[in-house]
């Protein structure tokens, strides 16, 4: 009897655990070495035994901020310091295919860019901020609504921009 409980348990965290949401730049990969200021890039994050990889380039991490009473988990990537803050491959290559990947489809008829954005809560500010990133990402689902949002910090204008890409399955 433990032992099939035990084997169910270990079935259950293995789901868990593939279950999660892949970064959007996961598969991403430079095709050959890319050297950006100085340094040398070269393939996918889904190669794991790669470092340096087109992730990498935009120095992407992830983490958590509290919007509105909710945890929302973000991705963030630094334009900045590779990319000479251009996230147009961001906006326009990155996330598109991702949540196609996700098995949404973008509204492109009803995209809402809110620049400045003067509201974006202090919270993502602050993830922004500690970790060093310029865009953050989230992907959001709600009982009505699914969407996924892009804040980018202008740091030469000391402003947020928002996209909003509303999303059908």
């Amino acid at each position: 009897m433990k032992n099939r409980i035990m084997i169910a348990l270990f079935i259950v965290i293995t789901a868990l655990c593939f279950a999660q949401e892949a970064s959007p730049m996961y598969d991403w990969a430079y095709t050959e070495v890319v050297t950006l200021n100085g340094r040398r890039f070269y393939g996918a994050k889904a190669d794991s035994w790669l470092s340096d990889t087109f992730a990498d380039s935009y120095c992407e991490q992830d983490g958590y901020a509290i919007v509105q009473g909710y945890k929302l988990h973000y991705w963030l990537y630094d334009t900045i310091t590779y990319h000479d803050g251009d996230a147009s491959d961001i906006y326009n290559n990155i996330v598109p295919r991702w949540v196609e990947q996700l098995g949404y489809v973008i509204d492109f008829d009803n995209i809402e860019v809110y620049n400045p954005n003067t509201d974006l809560a202090s919270s993502v500010k602050a993830l922004m901020t500690q970790r060093g990133c310029d865009v953050s990402v989230a992907l959001i689902a709600t009982v009505d609504y699914e969407y996924v949002v892009i804040n980018e910090y202008f740091a030469k204008w000391r402003q947020y921009k928002t996209t909003i890409y509303y999303l059908y399955k």
